[in-house]
């Protein structure tokens, strides 16, 4: 990319750049999904939850700053706190851990084949809303929406016994 920016061996420098880019865009205002925030609080009335992100540290914490969802998690793990990311099952086994919770207890909200792949390696039950239309993704349950109301009203049941 370096070099058809005309900026050979400025690599590292253009990435600090389009992070910042992103960083900065994702502070103006990173609306959640539609249900995700219902979702994520709901659950978190049950039971304590975390986020396994791909992105690096410094993007999660402002989106989930900027979404007004900071706050509702247990703990967080970034892709640049591990030695091997999604779709490496790291980021999901750290997280169960971390929640004192057997993989096979647990969910993993889901959106691409990177993080499924992960959270089938890791062992975790897989929800998935595809973020691209028709893609074909490894599930336990598929939705087109965080918003539907079965998922509501199974998130307001946690705590009730195991996932499965």
């Amino acid at each position: 990319m370096a070099e058809y920016l005309g900026r050979p061996g400025a690599g590292a420098e253009i990435a600090a750049e389009l992070l910042e880019g992103v960083r900065k865009e994702l502070a103006r205002g990173a609306a959640a999904l539609p249900g995700a925030a219902e979702l994520v609080r709901a659950c978190r009335a049950a039971v304590p939850i975390a986020v396994a992100s791909n992105s690096p540290r410094e993007l999660l914490d402002t989106a989930l700053w900027s979404a007004g969802l900071a706050d509702c998690f247990t703990h967080s793990f970034a892709a640049d706190e591990v030695r091997s990311p999604k779709p490496a099952p790291e980021l999901y086994l750290t997280a169960c851990e971390a929640l004192g919770t057997p993989p096979e207890h647990s969910v993993a909200f889901e959106d691409s084949a990177t993080g499924t792949t992960a959270a089938r390696a890791a062992g975790l039950y897989v929800a998935v809303v595809p973020s691209l239309p028709g893609a074909d993704l490894d599930h336990d349950w598929l939705g087109t929406t965080l918003a539907a109301h079965e998922l509501l009203d199974w998130a307001r049941q946690l705590g009730a016994g195991p996932v499965r």
